[in-house]
């Protein structure tokens, strides 16, 4: 049985869809049936196509410049008038024909019988060719030929499609064959006028080399168009057949294949696997931690932008050269750090207030120094008191002592940008508040040098 994957697509004019996307060669050495030995001349010759036998007993035709036009003529012929889809030629079959036969229960019962009732109704013709190669199991290939319901055809039928089948066939009968189609039209192709696509994809079991065409049931649907005399047959013009191997899936159609592409639903660059690639970096989105910003493949695509070679993703100071201890930022010289211990303890205020006593400013004043030497630098000042007294006045004081830092700095030309100032109160002791050796050390200012933008 034929593995279980089929599609089929019939009904739109050839010129709009026709081999849009082939892939491979075509397995298909004549399907435009251009070559012949000998030439054809009239009905069932369809062994004079290189490479194509009926399948049952039925009799296919060729259809040629060359042929008679009162027969098999291009573009005039028996059936009709029709150039060909593709070259000079084509083929011709019936795919069913309504047979009649008189009624004679009419003669007894009048006008409640009809004339003619069903008879065999089971004529059809099948032509076969052998594939260049056989197909590979459990692979995709597209079938696809072109079909036109011929003028003087009075019966129009769906289910025209094809059978990919492991041996060639030699039915001697001339009904509809029980094989099940690989592709097939689900709908009545009744089109004079223009060449119709049939199309389908199909997984192959892998033991396939002959491809059969014909009417394919069951359940196959017929109607009738006919116009003047009735010739109670569907024949059909055939020509472009093709198996082609199916394109590989490319859902996101970016030129790598879904097997093979890291993205499958986002088109992208086969040189990163089919990943988007944004910012043009050489670094796939996906493993992009910068994926809007250009930056080297080592730094994960994001930028240095100081060039300390800290990714400013990671960066706590992306603008100013530091350090990997600092996360980016300039390390802490050690006599600022001398200095802000010395401020902990150095800067004094007068009791119970906010004012900065003079013996302070030599300390400031030094802190001043260091901010204009390092421009990269932020000051957070916080303030802190021991516990003794109310909690409420303690939190306020220690945050007007804070201000008060801050105000003299700023007086002193730091920009206020870069100064914060906050107030703790009693909550952050560093020593024993029962003793006045740990109080004088918790009524302390803090310096913390910050890096903000």
């Amino acid at each position: 049985m034929k593995a279980a994957l089929r599609l089929a697509l019939a009904g739109v004019m050839a010129p709009c869809l026709a081999f849009a996307q082939e892939a491979g060669p075509n397995l298909v050495s004549n399907g435009g049936f251009e070559t012949r030995s000998p030439e054809v001349k009239t009905w069932d010759e369809l062994v004079r196509a290189s490479g194509w036998s009926n399948a049952n007993g039925g009799s296919v035709d060729v259809f040629s410049k060359l042929g008679k036009k009162s027969t098999v003529g291009i573009p005039d012929n028996e059936l009709g008038s029709s150039t060909a889809f593709e070259g000079e030629n084509y083929g011709g079959f019936v795919a069913w024909k309504d047979d009649m036969r008189p009624n004679f229960k009419r003669l007894l019962n009048g006008r409640e019988e009809k004339p003619f009732k069903p008879a065999w109704n089971q004529y059809s013709e099948y032509l076969q060719t052998a594939l260049s190669t056989p197909l590979t199991a459990g692979q995709k290939y597209d079938i696809t030929f072109m079909v036109k319901l011929a003028d003087k055809s009075d019966r129009a039928v769906g289910g025209i499609g094809a059978y990919c089948s492991p041996t060639q066939l030699s039915y001697v009968h001339r009904h509809h064959l029980a094989e099940l189609a690989d592709v097939k039209s689900e709908t009545v192709l009744e089109n004079k006028k223009d060449w119709v696509e049939v199309k389908g994809m199909f997984v192959a079991d892998g033991d396939e080399k002959f491809i059969v065409i014909g009417a394919f049931g069951p359940n196959m649907e017929k109607k009738s168009v006919v116009e003047g005399g009735d010739s109670q047959r569907a024949y059909y013009y055939i020509d472009g057949i093709s198996v082609r191997l199916h394109p590989e899936d490319d859902r996101d159609k970016d030129g790598v294949i879904d097997k093979e592409d890291n993205c499958p639903d986002e088109p992208g660059l086969k040189t990163l696997g089919g990943c988007p690639d944004r910012d043009n970096d050489g670094v796939a989105d996906k493993m992009d931690a910068c994926p809007d910003q250009a930056g080297p493949v080592n730094q994960q695509g994001c930028p240095d932008s100081d060039g300390d070679g800290i990714a400013d993703n990671v960066d706590k100071c992306p603008k100013v050269a530091g350090v990997a201890a600092m996360k980016g930022c300039p390390e802490i010289k050690e006599e600022t750090k001398k200095l802000f211990e010395k401020a902990l303890t150095g800067i004094q205020f007068e009791t119970g207030s906010a004012v900065i006593k003079k013996t302070s400013y030599g300390i400031l004043d030094q802190v001043v120094a260091v901010m204009n030497e390092n421009t990269a630098y932020n000051l957070e000042i916080h303030g802190h008191t021991d516990s003794q007294g109310d909690d409420a006045k303690n939190m306020k004081l220690s945050d007007d002592r804070a201000a008060s830092v801050r105000k003299y700095l700023t007086d002193k030309g730091v920009g206020a940008a870069r100064l914060r100032s906050e107030g703790h109160g009693e909550t952050i002791p560093v020593a024993d508040n029962t003793t006045s050796k740990g109080r004088a050390q918790n009524r302390r200012v803090e310096f913390k040098v910050m890096f903000w933008e």
